[in-house]
């Protein structure tokens, strides 16, 4: 019985040092759980009764802004009582940043997004309003409110918090596989392709938000190839 009780003695279980990363990778699995369930369009549809594509679109965006974003960085103020810029949000080597970000997208939009957007599965999934391709105002806005608050808060969330949170505990290899598992399992229900490259994404983003020392080149990377895919399926519809 007492090596029961000193088993579930919270001093034996967790020591003081694992609370920070401990913390870290239970909201890893939380947050994003709790937005794929209660923040999703289908979500907004069902029990909110949102009919339209673009209510439905605006509230993942901002429930993901509230959960991936805001949440986070509550933690990390007030809880870790730590600096943003300890968790990605300086503009890090801002020149480096802006040049791997164009010539990424200019790759990837050249072996992925042109032939992916081709395909009947991305067609019936992207853009998620639907109604976005019938103006340039109504496509600027669907890209503007995903990117000011899904992007962002899913780059704070998963490169910012997640990423830069853990390198110092597990390194930087590690801490990119870690935060890329739950940023992959979050696209289950996208298009198949999606589910796999997400994989890779969250490599690459990973490795380019530690080498350019900012989450804000990888989330200017995310929102370019979003833009780029709704784009290329809006006009060539």
């Amino acid at each position: 019985m007492k090596a029961w009780i000193d088993f579930l003695n919270p001093s034996t279980l967790c020591r003081s040092e694992d609370i920070k990363p401990s913390v870290i990778l239970l909201l890893g699995a939380l947050v994003p759980t709790l937005h794929r369930y209660f923040g999703s369009m289908e979500f907004a549809r069902r029990s909110l009764n949102m009919t339209s594509e673009s209510s439905s679109a605006a509230y993942m965006f901002v429930t993901a802004g509230l959960l991936l974003g805001i949440l986070p960085l509550l933690v990390v103020r007030l809880i870790f009582q730590e600096p943003l810029q300890s968790f990605g949000l300086g503009l890090g080597r801002w020149r480096e940043g802006l040049v791997l970000a164009g010539v990424l997208f200019v790759v990837i939009t050249a072996t992925l997004l042109l032939p992916s957007s081709q395909t009947a599965e991305m067609r019936a999934f992207y853009p998620f309003d639907k109604g976005a391709g019938g103006s340039l105002f109504a496509f600027l806005r669907l890209e503007f409110l995903r990117g000011v608050f899904f992007y962002t808060a899913w780059e704070f969330f998963f490169r910012g918090f997640m990423l830069f949170g853990l390198r110092p505990y597990l390194g930087d290899w590690l801490a990119v596989c870690v935060q890329t598992i739950p940023s992959c399992l979050w696209h289950i229900g996208l298009p198949t392709g999606e589910i796999f490259a997400s994989i890779a994404a969250g490599i690459l983003f990973g490795v380019l938000a530690l080498k350019t020392k900012s989450i804000w080149w990888v989330c200017l990377l995310h929102f370019l190839i979003g833009f780029g895919t709704d784009g290329l399926i809006v006009l060539t519809s």
